[in-house]
């Protein structure tokens, strides 16, 4: 949905990363408005792993916003360069995630297309920050996203998103369960040329324990995985800051363990 430029703040001399609705899009009266309600979303969210969003105007038939510049790259950058993450790299970027989310879920916001192109990695200092709110949607505390459209990353989506239904925290829960397993392994459990036969798969085929193309993960991590990628709703973590303590608790017994002679 957008172009993003790396520009200068003139005013405040500094670099920003610049995101503009193509012209022929912004004309589209529907479009432009979701595009604005993006950059307004995304402004509310105060959080050391969200990018910020500095500014949001229009001028003439352009539609644009100025959010922070993080030099690095993607996580999915990261992991077609390098290859699979290392169980604990995986693990520390999931945790920065996951609290990342769980703030953003507290301010009834979804995002809704978690993946690792919506990851950044800052170069400095390793920090995960999360991108890209683009088609998140505002909720109650009591009330879900219901929509007949479809909308985000196919690979990356919740069998409920999949489906145009209900979705709530648990299906961005999924999405980084499907993260988690891409870094891991470096594959997708449902790859196909196909989008309706992808589509299908997401919908319906139980995703594979990561454990059987992660085989140097820890199994209490692989364990953390499944559970994410669980096709119901209800047998997921029903928070993500649930999902970030038990890695924490991975992360914790790992460091406990007695060292080899």
């Amino acid at each position: 949905m957008g172009i993003v430029y790396l520009a200068l703040d003139v005013r405040l001399d500094r670099p920003v990363a610049l995101k503009v609705l193509p012209e022929h899009l912004a004309k589209n009266a529907d479009l432009r408005t979701r595009f604005l309600h993006e950059a307004r979303t995304a402004a509310k969210l105060s959080h050391p792993n969200i990018v910020p969003i500095h500014s949001v105007d229009e001028v003439g038939d352009f539609v644009f916003f100025a959010m922070a510049y993080i030099a690095g790259e993607t996580l999915g950058q990261r992991i077609r360069r390098r290859g699979p993450l290392a169980p604990s790299e995986c693990m520390r970027i999931l945790r920065e995630v996951g609290f990342a989310l769980s703030y953003a879920h507290s301010q009834g916001i979804i995002h809704r297309d978690i993946k690792p192109d919506n990851i950044l990695l800052e170069e400095a200092s390793g920090r995960a920050l999360v991108a890209d709110f683009g088609i998140a949607g505002v909720v109650d505390e009591s009330q879900a996203i219901e929509e007949s459209e479809v909308v985000g990353t196919v690979e990356f989506m919740s069998p409920e998103q999949a489906t145009g239904g209900r979705v709530d925290a648990r299906s961005d829960i999924y999405a980084l369960g499907m993260v988690a397993y891409y870094a891991l392994s470096g594959n997708l459990p449902f790859v196909s040329d196909s989008l309706a036969t992808t589509l299908e798969h997401v919908r319906s085929t139980p995703v594979p324990s990561v454990s059987l193309v992660a085989t140097q993960a820890p199994r209490r991590l692989t364990r953390i995985v499944d559970t994410c990628l669980r096709k119901d709703p209800t047998d997921r973590f029903d928070s993500a800051i649930t999902f970030a303590e038990a890695l924490d608790a991975v992360t914790t017994a790992r460091k406990q363990l007695p060292m080899e002679p």
